[in-house]
């Protein structure tokens, strides 16, 4: 028989109830809260007159993010940063400033509207929201689309040099392609550490390859002839030539179809090349991130995050032999894989 549920367990069930903490986290950020906190601890009532806020909202947000150890209340009203909130910080090394807004961006809430849409048909939330799909949606919003660009250029700049450092292999290579690279962070990050490799290749979309082009500090890999462009959809064409193509987070924006589809063209290219994925690999101990971060996949576009045997499986069908699975010391994996 079932153990009856405690007071506990009726509490535990209904705070998992509240969507607020992401928005709370956005919140913060927009009013660069942590910077405000830098020199030390404020009242509300300094921190809402200088925000042009209303004192006892900002408290209840605060306090919302105080008790997951995102900013400290140090005494009654009186509010500190923390490690966790010193990231919400723009430019300091490892922020997630663009990352909140995008965490907690309209679009991305409406998707989440639509998950029991997701679930009983198996269908991404998003299209049934704006009746389109994500990246079409993307293309007709600017806005939101550089917001996209700019939250997945931080993110590389959060993981990507703990990733690149833990596959060596990429410095074997003389030319490296980072399909969907976006605006070059994680190609950059590789160039920069293993300065043995001749040539790295950007293939993304032409619209997001004219953003990496105006990238000022890309200029001296592009002019130096280190850094390239491939601009295109890659599921019609990829570079070739390539030692290593790599992917960073986005073969679980994919059905086994596509990506199958993607390595057979990968490996007619380029019948030489290795392929490594940096992806979150499925599994029945994956952490409390990783099983958001699949919801979040799946309302967006219907993805989701695959485990070592699905990845072995679809490398097959394209006739790769997966190698290993390279841990990272961060939620990523690089997923490696040759031609069998």
């Amino acid at each position: 028989m079932d153990e009856q549920p405690t007071v506990a367990d009726i509490t535990a069930l209904q705070e998992l109830m509240f969507p607020s903490a992401a928005m709370c986290v956005r919140v913060a950020a927009e009013l660069r809260l942590a910077d405000l906190l830098t020199d030390g601890p404020l009242t509300i009532g300094e921190l809402a007159g200088r925000t042009g806020t209303a004192p006892r909202p900002l408290s209840q947000a605060l306090r919302v993010l105080a008790v997951e150890g995102v900013f400290a209340e140090v005494s009654p009203g009186v509010f500190a940063n923390t490690p966790k909130s010193t990231l919400l910080r723009e430019g300091v090394p490892d922020s997630q400033y663009v990352m909140s807004g995008l965490g907690a961006a309209d679009w991305l809430w409406a998707s989440y509207g639509e998950l029991g849409h997701s679930v009983r048909t198996g269908g991404p939330g998003f299209e049934q929201a704006y009746g389109t799909n994500l990246w079409a949606w993307l293309g007709q919003n600017p806005g939101a689309a550089r917001q996209f660009n700019d939250a997945m250029r931080e993110f590389s700049a959060t993981w990507g040099p703990r990733i690149v450092a833990s596959y060596t292999k990429f410095g074997e290579a003389g030319v490296v392609a980072d399909l969907g690279g976006g605006t070059g962070a994680f190609l950059t990050e590789i160039l920069t550490r293993y300065p043995a490799v001749e040539r790295g290749v950007v293939v993304d979309q032409p619209s997001v390859v004219e953003q990496a082009r105006t990238r000022a500090d890309l200029a001296p890999l592009i002019t130096s002839g280190r850094l390239d462009f491939f601009p295109g959809d890659f599921f019609a064409d990829v570079p070739t030539g390539i030692d290593v193509y790599t992917t960073k987070q986005i073969t679980h924006s994919w059905s086994d179809a596509q990506l199958v589809s993607l390595l057979k063209r990968c490996r007619d290219a380029s019948p030489t090349a290795r392929f490594a994925a940096a992806e979150l690999v499925q599994s029945h101990e994956a952490s409390k991130f990783l099983r958001h971060f699949d919801i979040m996949m799946y309302a967006t576009m219907a993805g989701f995050l695959r485990t070592e045997d699905e990845y072995a499986d679809v490398f097959a069908q394209a006739s790769y032999e997966l190698q290993r699975i390279v841990p990272t010391g961060t939620a990523f994996a690089i997923i490696e894989a040759t031609p069998a």
